[in-house]
């Protein structure tokens, strides 16, 4: 694939970036963090902008292109929005791609429309991706999902089950009988919850393909978030290492920060590429399993290393949190772990290393 972006591209990249940047302040944002909420207003401007829309068919007014829609999590993940794209992207990605349907076209719609507001609940207890416990008995469930990103303000879970043995998705009413969430404290600072269900109604709305995409999905979105957050603190360090002066030049003219900010620079570049490179290929159904857990590893490894690099050469203005550059240290580290940490992702890659490679393909 070329992985330069193309024209429309960037203009979809700037104009999202500029209205970022013009309706979104950071002491929104650092007010939101103290209250443990999310950012309505700036979810209705995405709806509004019609951004939603971009990952899927253009009969719904998108670009069709998985591709496009990792441009817009990687800028908010710039500007550390608190809002649950990827999570609902993730989910009418899955079922529109693999569960073809009237159930999933009337859900679609109002994904669209900004009437429902679905998120995944995928993992359990074990803290495993490859194990699910809990089932859809008579319509029902009851157990425990954790680590659910924004569950006490969605108004769906998409929840990962098993019927009659298989892995399977089902839709519960985040808001309904039989559903209770405890919010978390996380890392990053950003809604997730302990969500326990006690007989809460379920609809089996896909089966075991849509659960594999979504963790696909989700997987390599949540690479996209990392690298938004070392991207944004990179350019924020070169932006503060041009100005700030010792022994009366900028800091940045010293050979040694210039080697930092490099090094800095090369990560994320290639992280961005290989995250990139995975959606590309998930949009035209060639990702492998390894290939998205390989993208997900490099941007694990970046986001705290290039944070890391970020605060040693703001020194210690780096360390008060006026400074914006906590939001992406932060962000960072929590979406690292996030879908799949670096060593849980190139344990899936190790798994299969023994298998035969196509390299010609």
């Amino acid at each position: 694939m070329n992985l330069d972006l193309d024209p429309t591209q960037e203009l979809l990249r700037d104009t999202v970036r500029e209205y970022l940047r013009s309706e979104v302040p950071l002491d929104r944002i650092r007010a939101l963090e103290r209250d443990q909420h999310w950012d309505e207003a700036l979810w209705k401007g995405v709806c509004d902008q019609g951004w939603l829309a971009l990952p899927f068919a253009e009969t719904r007014g998108g670009s069709g292109s998985l591709v496009d829609a990792g441009i817009l999590v990687e800028e908010l993940a710039r500007r550390a929005a608190i809002v649950p794209l990827m999570e609902v992207l993730a989910c009418g990605v899955a079922l529109e791609r693999f569960a073809p349907g009237p159930r999933s076209e009337a859900l679609l719609e109002d994904l669209l429309a900004g009437r429902i507001l679905p998120v995944p609940a995928v993992l359990e207890a074990d803290d495993d991706f490859g194990r699910i416990a809990l089932s859809l008995e008579d319509g029902c469930l009851s157990g425990e999902k954790r680590f659910v990103d924004y569950g006490q303000f969605a108004s769906r879970h998409l929840v990962a089950v098993r019927d009659a043995g298989a892995p399977a998705l089902c839709l519960v009413d985040a808001q309904g009988p039989g559903v209770s969430c405890r919010a978390l404290r996380t890392i990053g600072r950003t809604p997730a919850a302990a969500v326990t269900y006690r007989g809460a109604p379920a609809e089996r709305v896909a089966g075991r393909e849509a659960v594999a995409a979504l963790l696909l999905l989700g997987r390599a979105f949540a690479a996209l978030q990392c690298v938004g957050s070392a991207g944004q603190a990179l350019d924020q360090t070169v932006a503060y290492a041009s100005v700030r002066e010792a022994f009366g030049r900028p800091i940045g003219s010293f050979q040694a920060v210039k080697h930092h900010a490099a090094n800095m620079a090369i990560k994320v570049v290639s992280s961005r590429h290989l995250a990139y490179e995975a959606l590309f290929a998930l949009d035209r159904g060639r990702a492998s399993a390894a290939q998205v857990a390989l993208a997900k590893a490099s941007a694990s490894r970046t986001a705290p290393e290039v944070t890391m690099l970020a605060h040693q050469i703001h020194g210690g203005n780096g360390i008060i949190e006026e400074n914006d550059l906590y939001f992406f240290t932060l962000r960072g580290k929590e979406r690292s772990l996030a879908w799949g940490s670096l060593e849980e992702c190139l344990a899936d890659v190790a798994a299969g290393v023994h298998e035969p490679v196509d390299w010609l393909r």
